[in-house]
């Protein structure tokens, strides 16, 4: 595989994940104010905290003069100066894509490509007016039934792994990114230990990643912010911790080193920084929630997604 179908893979995985990411955030933002009710202020202060969960207060402050409902909707949906909005994303997985179309099934492209036709045609004004409930639902499903073809037709060889490599380093940062909001939250609040008034807002960080059931399963009621936290940092039977994350991304890596020999001269270094990682993500069983770990693992990330880039994508590959 040319490095650079590779590197399109690796971004369709990249995009997808964090479409899926922004809209389960944005769907449990929704659920949460109307089951805790709320005022207005209370209100506009949990969207805030939703933009910075996802690590771009920065660049929304600079566009926007008031934080509130329509202002984080716009720009986390449908601002197209915003890369990482879902518009914007849906967008470039089209783009990837298209110049894909050779290495993928055809299914895939009609799958994107319909849903990249009925986003455009959305605003903000009209979505508002119906059912934002109903507009992310549609989202959802999207993902689910690409998500769902890539899963059952697909060939397990190299556009696979570049594609699911995408994938989960994109849902380890943004779970370690999630992590680090609730945690600085919790300290700004000063209810780091009063485990009665975060009961909700446990459940709530739960139900954005999905993980609501399957952490009922191991701890039934017991929902604690330390419980909650070791679920979504350490469990290995739950696909969104950061641990089953690191480890599915290693298995990616391995399978493109074995796969093909070019790829198996470089890809040494963006393994061993994912042990590396993980090694990290091994210690924190006595210190869990420590803020510097978890931005120390973040910047890890950061390295590994630069190394990867460095390894598999760079315009010539090293010569043995």
């Amino acid at each position: 595989m040319m490095n650079r179908s590779a590197e399109l893979l690796f971004w369709v995985g990249r995009y997808i994940e964090r479409i899926e990411n922004h809209t389960r955030l944005i769907d449990v933002n929704y659920h949460l104010r109307h089951e805790l009710k709320r005022n207005e202020t209370e209100t506009d202060c949990m969207w805030e905290r939703l933009v910075s969960a996802i690590g771009h207060v920065q660049t929304f402050n600079k566009k926007y003069e008031t934080t509130n409902e329509r202002t984080i909707i716009q720009f986390l949906t449908f601002d197209k100066t915003n890369a990482n909005s879902i518009c914007s994303c849906v967008y470039q997985t089209r783009t990837n894509m298209r110049a894909l179309r050779q290495l993928l099934p055809d299914d895939l492209w009609d799958i994107t490509n319909s849903f990249y036709l009925w986003i455009k045609e959305q605003d903000l004004q009209s979505v508002m007016k119906q059912s934002p409930y109903l507009f992310y639902q549609r989202i959802r499903e999207w993902l689910a039934t690409f998500n769902g073809t890539a899963d059952s037709i697909m060939v397990r060889d190299q556009e696979w792994n570049f594609l699911q490599a995408g994938k989960y380093l994109e849902r380890t940062e943004n779970i370690l990114r999630i992590l680090s909001s609730i945690y600085l939250n919790f300290l700004e609040d000063g209810t780091l230990s009063q485990d009665k008034n975060n009961y909700n807002r446990m459940i709530v960080l739960l139900k954005s990643v999905g993980g609501y059931e399957g952490f009922r399963k191991f701890h039934a009621n017991n929902v604690t912010f330390e419980k909650v936290f070791e679920f979504m940092m350490l469990h290995p039977a739950f696909p969104r911790s950061v641990h089953s994350a690191l480890t599915s991304l290693e298995t990616s890596l391995q399978s493109i080193k074995q796969q093909d020999y070019n790829f198996a001269l470089l890809s040494d270094q963006a393994l061993d920084l994912t042990v590396k990682i993980k090694e990290i993500l091994a210690g924190l069983h006595g210190e869990l929630h420590g803020l510097d770990l978890l931005y120390k693992m973040l910047e890890s990330c950061h390295q590994l997604g630069g190394s990867i880039s460095k390894t598999f994508f760079q315009e010539e590959f090293v010569e043995a």
